[in-house]
Order: structure tokens, then C-alpha cells, then sequence
């Protein structure tokens, strides 16, 4: 009985609430129905939740992040210094980040695919472009001056087939259009239309006719709708939110800051893992094959917490590989289930024959100038399990997962890793590829890199401790054809120092 009561704890259902995602004083705040504001992310300008609202991409000194949807796990998902960035807007589907972005004084809309890839620019012409925004059924909507005056466009998700959004021309075109939000059902869109003496008003638009919010002179801006649908948020200009209903009657104010997004999202308190990188350890060179030299080393990813690292892969039909979820654990006991996080597949590295979880952790060789890789791992993923309790200054309690990863079991359909608290995912030197083939690197000093967690596919309370490194000096003191001489000469807890 007990057991089935955990259970059923286990599965019930998250709670969520509506929250408005609100810039206040140069951060960003999450605003409950009963008024109350949680501080989430410091030093951030425009946010979006994720479709699944355990994530929010925000702008911070022009480039863009994502976090957590409680403001932990920040990260940078691009460092592009010559370029400003701004505005994210998620796809249906949380796979896909838009945003707006200015390119040597010129204002474009880039993509970008989510958790790691190149950005790409779309819709382009020969004018500029911003303000872009994803409708629940992925259609794209932005503002761009192709046609002379800023004017409202919609396109496919990818950008392409790019069409007029109003069927109808304003009498008086406006100098600019920015802001705009998707209804709920995607099928109208709020903005922000500014006149020729610089007033503002806020404009709710079906493609075919264009309905002003305000009805005098004003200065408001950044409209967002509410969950339903029912009411618009926007401020006046002046910093003071407010919402009114969707026809422009019934005015409320809610004090002060900027709307960004309005939402209902979960609302439980996640204890994410933190996974911390230790430095490489145990260096050894060993012959290979063909004449090669494989320098090996120990490594060592620690979870430090405050919350376990739990992953569950299934298998079906026919595939060869198993889908992974994170699984969460939230105050109160209950379990917020986070989809798509990697893949594990079926290895073959004698002895071991079982399940491996793809990219926990990876192996890199360095240039100590330009910091260009040289030499990457081909290690075949991990069996992630509590075998080592050595956390480094973390209590653990007794191991909870020991699984041997469906050994030998190519035709498992479930399969469930992890590290707990205060345990050590450790695995030896040559230990199925763990080790870099440096035949060909040249005698000099080199970074040895070791990162956990380095495509993002797992949520952490922070990834600021993912990497580490040795600087290393690797000599050839008889030629390539015997083995080099490698020997560390600094150690440290980051990617280099």
C-alpha cells in the first residue's frame, strides 16, 4: 500500500497558474494572479516562456540565454559580440528560438535550433526586418519594410512563403510597428503602432481589419494577451502596467514594469542536478593500433545537487535507439517530466555490451593559442549509475541506481540511469574510448578538456562547473614512432585558466 501511495504521488499531476512575465528595473519577474512578484532573472531585458513553461529565453548586453523557468540554469546560447540580439519567441514545438537581431546597423530575423546549432537568418529582403513572433499553430508573423513603409508579414515556420498579413491598407501608413503578439488561437495579433508625432497605439488585427485599444493620444506599448484571451496587458510609456479587457474596456492597473509574456506554466519548485566536471586525472599513454598513441585519462562528473540525475529511455516499434527523459524532482515529492533529453543506444565495446547514454561527457584537445580543437573523443557514451560515492564536499545517502544498463540485452525496450546526490560518475583510463589519439599532434603545450553535459540535453541548476581542464606538455623525445612523454602543468576547475 505504501508503495502504490508513492506512486501514485509520483504521477500526479504538476500544478500551474498563470504567470505574466514582466522587465521591472532592468530584471525580469514573474507576476502571480494575487499580484505577488518572484525576481527570476537579474540584468535581462525581453523573456518568452517555452511552450511547456519550465524554460524562458531572454536578451541580456545583446545576446540571447535561456534558463530554467525558475532562473536557474542560465546560459549563453551564443556569444556574437558585433551583433545585437533581442526579442526571442519559441515555436510550438520548444525546438526553435526567433528572434530579432541587427547586423551592422540593419535589423534582421534569425533562427535558432535548440539546445545547440548555428543561428541561420530567414525572410530576408531588401529591407529590414524585426519583431518576429511563432502562433500556436507555428505560424511566423514579423514587420518588415520590403514593400517601403513597415508593414505586418506572415510566413511558414521556416521562414519561407512569405505573404502580406493584411488584405486591407491603412489610410495613413504608421511610421512603425513593433511588438507584436499572437492571440491565443493565433488567429489575431497585438502591436504596438506608432504615429508620425511619436504617439502610440495599441492595435488588435485580424488581417482584415485593424481595431485601436487606445482611443487618445498615447504612449503605450508592449501588448501581450492573457491565457484566455480575454484581456491585453501593456504598459503606458512610463513604466506602468496595465491590462485591459480584449474590446478596450475595463482598465486595471498592476503597478509597474513592462509585459512581456502571460502564460499558464508549472508552477512546482524543481531540485535540478548540478553536474560538476572534475579536472582529468590518471594521464597514460598506450599504443594502438596502426602505430597510433592514445593518451588516456580518468574521469570524473560529480552531482553535487541539490536534486537527483534520473533518466529514463524507452524503445519503440522497430528503432535501434531509445528516446530519454529527465525526470525532476519538486518540492513535496512530486515529479515534473522533461521530454527529449538525448538518446541512448545499444554499444558494443567489449566487455560491456549494453545501453549508453549519448554526450554526458566529452574529451578535447586543445591549442593553448587560438584554443582551435585538435583532437576529439569517440567514446560510446556512459551506463550512468551510483558506484562511486565520493562527491566532492556532498553528503550521499545509499545508492539508488544500479542498473547495469539492459546488459547484453540489444532488444530492451526500457532503460533507466542516474547519479544521485553525492555520487560519481567515474569511469578509468581506455575504458571503451576514453582516451584522444595524439599521433599526430605536434610536441608543445595543449588543453585537455573534459566536459559533462556539452550539447544541453540535460537541465542542471547551473552549467557553470561542466568543464575542466589540464594544460598539458606533450614531447616526442625519440620521434613519433615511439611513445611521447606527457605531463601536466596546471589543473583546472573550468575549460582553461
Amino acid at each position: 500500500m505504501i508503495a502504490a501511495t508513492a506512486a501514485a504521488l509520483a504521477l500526479k499531476p504538476e500544478s500551474r497558474d498563470a504567470r505574466m512575465l514582466v522587465a521591472s528595473r532592468g530584471a525580469i519577474v514573474a507576476i502571480a494572479p494575487d499580484s505577488t512578484r518572484t525576481p527570476l532573472l537579474p540584468d535581462a531585458q525581453d523573456a518568452a516562456y517555452s511552450p511547456d513553461g519550465t524554460m524562458i529565453a531572454f536578451a541580456r548586453g545583446g545576446d540571447l540565454w535561456d534558463a530554467n523557468s525558475d532562473g536557474s540554469g542560465q546560459r549563453k546560447l551564443m556569444s556574437t559580440p558585433s551583433v545585437e540580439e533581442w526579442g526571442p519567441s519559441w515555436s510550438p514545438d520548444g525546438h526553435t528560438l526567433v528572434y530579432s537581431a541587427k547586423v551592422d546597423g540593419r535589423r534582421q530575423i534569425r533562427i535558432v535550433q535548440l539546445p545547440t546549432a548555428p543561428s541561420v537568418r530567414v525572410a530576408p529582403s531588401n529591407g529590414e526586418e524585426w519583431s518576429p513572433t511563432f502562433s500556436s499553430t507555428g505560424r511566423l508573423a514579423f514587420v518588415s519594410t520590403r514593400g517601403g513603409t513597415p508593414a505586418i508579414y506572415v510566413a511558414g515556420a521556416d521562414g519561407k512563403n512569405v505573404v502580406a498579413f493584411d488584405t486591407t491598407t491603412p489610410a495613413v501608413p504608421p511610421v512603425d510597428v513593433r511588438d507584436l503578439a499572437w492571440s491565443p488561437d493565433g488567429k489575431e495579433l497585438a502591436y504596438t503602432s506608432e504615429a508620425a508625432d511619436g504617439t502610440t497605439s495599441l492595435v488588435v488585427d485580424d488581417g482584415t481589419a485593424q481595431v485601436d485599444l487606445t482611443t487618445t493620444p498615447a504612449a503605450d506599448e508592449h501588448p501581450v494577451w492573457s491565457p484566455t484571451g480575454t484581456r491585453i496587458a501593456y504598459d503606458d510609456g512610463d513604466d506602468n502596467l496595465r491590462s485591459i479587457a480584449a474590446d478596450g474596456t475595463d482598465l486595471r492597473e498592476l503597478g509597474e514594469g513592462q509585459p512581456l509574456q502571460w502564460e499558464v506554466v508549472p508552477i512546482g519548485k524543481p531540485a535540478f542536478p548540478n553536474l560538476v566536471q572534475r579536472p582529468p586525472s590518471g594521464l597514460v599513454v598506450t599504443p594502438g593500433a596502426h602505430g597510433r598513441w592514445l593518451l588516456g585519462f580518468t574521469s570524473m562528473v560529480d552531482n553535487r545537487g541539490p536534486g537527483v540525475l534520473r533518466i529514463q529511455g524507452t524503445r519503440h516499434g522497430r528503432s535501434t535507439v531509445m528516446n530519454v527523459r529527465q525526470f525532476v524532482t519538486l518540492k513535496g515529492g512530486l515529479t515534473r517530466v522533461l521530454p527529449e533529453s538525448g538518446e541512448l543506444h545499444y554499444t558494443v565495446a567489449p566487455p560491456h555490451y549494453h545501453w549508453h547514454f549519448l554526450g554526458f561527457d566529452r574529451y578535447e584537445l586543445r591549442s593553448t593559442g587560438s584554443y582551435k580543437l585538435l583532437v576529439r573523443d569517440h567514446k560510446s557514451g556512459f551506463c550512468i549509475a551510483d558506484h562511486y560515492g565520493i562527491a566532492q564536499g556532498v553528503p550521499h545517502g545509499p545508492p539508488r541506481f544500479l542498473s547495469n544498463c539492459a546488459q547484453v540485452d540489444p532488444r530492451a525496450r526500457f532503460v533507466e540511469e542516474g547519479s544521485s546526490v553525492g555520487y560519481t560518475d567515474r569511469y578509468p583510463a581506455n575504458f571503451h574510448g576514453q582516451n584522444l589519439d595524439i599521433s599526430k599532434v605536434p610536441a608543445g603545450n595543449y588543453w585537455l578538456v573534459h566536459r559533462a553535459n556539452s550539447d544541453f540535453h540535460l537541465r542542471e541548476a547551473h552549467y557553470g562547473d561542466d568543464a575542466a581542464s589540464l594544460l598539458v606538455r606533450i614531447a616526442w623525445p625519440s620521434g613519433h614512432r615511439a611513445a611521447p612523454t606527457v605531463w601536466t602543468l596546471r589543473v583546472c576547475s573550468q575549460e582553461r585558466c
